[in-house]
């Protein structure tokens, strides 16, 4: 047992026998479980028979590790723990071990599954803390594991586990409101800085400022409240690196007469920005015009035109779409189409309130502030460890935050596909991950679909982009996402679906490992992966820079008349 860091069966920590053995389970005599208080020894807690308690199963080969999933008396002897009993008979409780993983006891290394199982009187121990450590831990290097959490009944227990095992399939960090799902991606990320890795973050709803040492923090909207004491960095995402699908769901053309004339606008500014000889004032004028000079440009620039990312100035698309409503005939455009001008009124109004926005400035109207792409760019080749994008400020109007949000998504994958990330590995991480997820927008006719870090996770991997996903409604994740999840950490959940979910997506998690998600307290989880040879309870080290992700303090604020 020299691979072992502590004698697995010692006789201190026996606390009951196999009495029933089946192929997943086994039913134990637990003579110590009627106590009502839990016991130590060696300064380690000893629960003795406690639903959740870790044991080890004794066998000829192997320590077989199971978790305590029932405990109870016999119809016969269930008035003996009563304090009015006078019968003088013990209690005499059963309990349900679920078998999970075993240890060889020669080499001490984990095996999955269970090579042997239990035979009747065989003798049950409660598991030492560093054995459950060692069978989770087994070959990690621990100057460069990321420390993680504690086991709940021994916070002296530190788990860790490598970046490998955590990011390496991708990471999904799952639980409600309140659970510590917050307080366990801040965490990461300070661990992803302590081992000088590259993340790049995005923060829905700000509440990662703290965050310090080795963060670079831009905000992608807001406008600065103090011009001359302002410190924050701001960022803008410039509208050319949205394709025409966002233009469309942003703008909501109706397919009739609107649609057709803002695809037209659109084109004939990216062919103006290529020869600015063809037009007037900032706009193609077609009134008039022949037809073939300028349809034979737009079969010469195509490639260009339609290339992600084409420049144009959007400040004129209002006047180009007026200038499109013209009437054909022939080999020419005539004068203006006044019907169809009409028709596109209501389009002219949306175009020209979103381009005065002052929310969506960082998007229309970005001249003065640093690009996004420009700033992932000098980033990965920066000595910070992590780039945090704040979107509090981002409005959800015109479907802005998830358009803008899908397309870093899209710039992020084009960069892994070129070899970007190859000898970075970086992580993405995406908290509030079911508002980008899963989700189309716009109508029948003009649809997009959120689908750019999903195809991250499902593609990014061999690239060396991998991706963190953070959310409370794990049932709004797509199912073909959470496959391509290597490692969950999962907080409380109490909606039944979203443990449905979990356990369908979990493959080391079953029904008796998600009956307890409901029971979490506040920065305890369930860490199970593909590395990981059993579900394992944890209590999340709390984070150096606390998350603000409280809600208002009723009770402070709120007085009595």
């Amino acid at each position: 047992m020299s691979g072992l860091p502590i004698a697995p069966f010692d006789p201190a920590r026996y606390i009951g026998t196999v009495c029933q053995v089946d192929p997943n389970t086994v039913r134990v005599n637990l003579p110590h479980a009627a106590s009502p208080v839990s016991g130590h020894h060696a300064g380690y807690g000893m629960p003795a028979g406690q639903v959740g308690e870790f044991v080890l199963i004794e066998s000829e080969e192997h320590a077989i590790v199971g978790r305590i999933t029932e405990v109870k008396l016999p119809e016969r002897d269930r008035l003996t723990v009563e304090p009015t009993a006078d019968n003088g008979s013990d209690a005499n409780p059963i309990g349900l071990i679920q078998l999970l993983t075993s240890i060889e006891l020669a080499s001490g290394k984990t095996v999955r599954g269970i090579p042997a199982h239990p035979r009747i009187a065989q003798h049950v121990f409660s598991a030492h803390p560093l054995l459950i450590k060692h069978a989770v831990e087994q070959g990690y290097e621990a100057d460069r594991s990321i420390r993680l959490a504690f086991l709940p009944h021994s916070l002296n227990t530190m788990v860790s586990l490598t970046p490998e095992a955590l990011f390496g399939r991708h990471c999904a960090v799952l639980g409600a409101t309140g659970g510590g799902k917050s307080w366990t991606v801040a965490r990461l990320v300070e661990e992803i800085v302590r081992l000088k890795g590259k993340a790049i973050l995005f923060d829905a709803t700000g509440e990662f400022e703290a965050l310090n040492d080795g963060v670079r923090h831009v905000h992608l909207g807001g406008q600065p409240e103090n011009a001359k004491g302002e410190t924050r960095e701001f960022v803008g995402y410039p509208f050319n690196h949205l394709n025409e699908a966002d233009f469309f769901v942003m703008f909501n053309p109706t397919m009739a007469s609107q649609a057709p004339k803002l695809r037209e606008a659109l084109r004939s500014l990216k062919l103006l920005e290529i020869d600015g000889t063809l037009g007037t004032d900032g706009c193609l004028i077609k009134a008039n015009k022949s037809k073939k000079p300028i349809e034979d440009k737009f079969i010469e620039f195509a490639d260009r035109i339609e290339a992600e990312g084409a420049p144009f100035k959007i400040k004129h698309l209002a006047r180009q779409i007026e200038h499109e409503c013209v009437k054909s005939w022939g080999d020419k455009w005539n004068g203006s189409d006044e019907q169809i001008l009409g028709y596109c009124s209501t389009l002219l109004a949306k175009i020209n309130v979103a381009l005065q926005s002052a929310h969506l400035k960082c998007i229309f109207n970005p001249e003065d502030l640093t690009s996004l792409p420009e700033v992932i760019n000098s980033f990965l080749e920066s000595d910070k460890q992590v780039l945090r994008i704040s979107m509090a400020d981002l409005p959800f109007e015109h479907n802005t935050r998830e358009l803008v949000t899908n397309a870093i998504g899209r710039h992020l994958l084009r960069l892994a596909r070129t070899g970007t990330f190859r000898a970075k590995p970086t992580v993405v991480v995406l908290d509030e991950a079911h508002q980008f997820l899963d989700k189309s927008l716009g109508d029948e006719y003009s649809r997009v679909s959120l689908e750019s870090f999903g195809l991250i996770a499902k593609e990014g991997r061999k690239y060396g982009l991998t991706t963190l996903l953070a959310t409370q409604r794990p049932r709004d994740i797509p199912e073909d996402v959470l496959s391509q999840m290597g490692m969950f950490i999962v907080h409380r959940l109490i909606n039944e679906r979203d443990r449905q979910v979990v356990e369908k997506a979990c493959g080391n998690m079953d029904a008796s490992a998600a009956a307890f998600l409901p029971t979490l307290g506040k920065g305890e989880a369930i860490v199970v992966g593909i590395d990981s040879p059993m579900p394992l309870p944890v209590q999340i080290i709390p984070p150096s820079a606390t998350p603000q992700s409280e809600g208002p303090q009723y009770a402070k604020h709120w007085k009595l008349i």
